[in-house]
């Protein structure tokens, strides 16, 4: 499942209701339900859910669908409207969070629904943006064990200098022949992923310590600031300072 042009349209949230129902009903948008506690029961066509906390759900443009709370653990659930151009599903989309990402996620997206900071609103877009990219990471098939070693080896050595060969050697495999089938597992090469690791590592640092810029650099194996920014400008849209400025002035 591939979803492009994301945009959002808004958001609530149901409080638990044991008597909380929505009879079958459509809407011309996508809908994604995240339980944070409780169970619900869905209806779709001949598809019978009951979804319980942890759970995400998609729901795509047009599709009828019905849910009500169970009596005897109300469901309590953010919800989300919005319009995704490459959006093909026909059928409710259901995912389990396991590692609770998108909780976490959407509690952020949901706290500052009523701001007007222009920056705010950005971030807001951003973040339901890799609230969908999560989903739609859930939703595929595990990743390969060769895959997930070799990410391993990525964080585990992450300041030092990395190349296909030495990820390659790590893997046991021909340089060509990993580079090929790596690309057939992830939809992106090696590098690539390298690349995002260390902006990830990189973001985490900004956010979470007070070291300068010119020490995370080389820390998360980016080199110095010049190339550290224009990895963010890639990734995150702005440059790692204002990244950093933003949140501590959300702080």
């Amino acid at each position: 499942m591939n979803i492009h042009g994301v945009q959002l349209l808004g958001n609530g949230h149901i409080l638990p209701n044991p008597q909380w129902k929505m009879r079958p009903h459509l809407h011309p948008f996508h809908e994604l339900i995240v339980l944070m506690r409780g169970k619900m029961r869905v209806e779709s066509a001949n598809l019978r859910i009951e979804a319980i906390a942890g759970d995400a759900l998609l729901y795509p443009a047009r599709i009828i669908h019905a849910e009500w709370s169970d009596a005897t653990a109300p469901v309590e659930s953010l919800f989300f409207s919005f319009h995704a151009k490459s959006l093909k599903s026909r059928s409710v989309v259901r995912i389990q969070d396991s590692e609770g990402r998108i909780r976490q996620m959407v509690r952020w997206l949901d706290e500052d629904k009523y701001s007007s900071v222009p920056y705010i609103q950005e971030e807001r877009r951003i973040l339901f943006q890799a609230i969908v990219l999560e989903f739609v990471r859930n939703a595929q098939p595990r990743d390969q064990p060769t895959v997930l070693s070799t990410r391993q080896y990525i964080q585990d050595h992450i300041a030092e200098p990395l190349a296909l060969e030495i990820l390659a050697r790590q893997a046991r495999l021909s340089k060509y022949y990993f580079a090929r089938t790596y690309k057939t597992w992830t939809g992106r090469t090696p590098m690539e992923d390298v690349r995002r690791i260390r902006a990830n590592y990189a973001r985490e640092l900004i956010l979470s310590t007070s070291l300068p810029l010119k020490d995370i650099a080389p820390r998360t194996g980016l080199g110095n600031e010049y190339a550290m920014s224009r990895i963010f400008r890639r990734y995150f849209n702005m440059p790692p300072g204002e990244w950093r400025r933003h949140r501590s002035a959300r702080s």
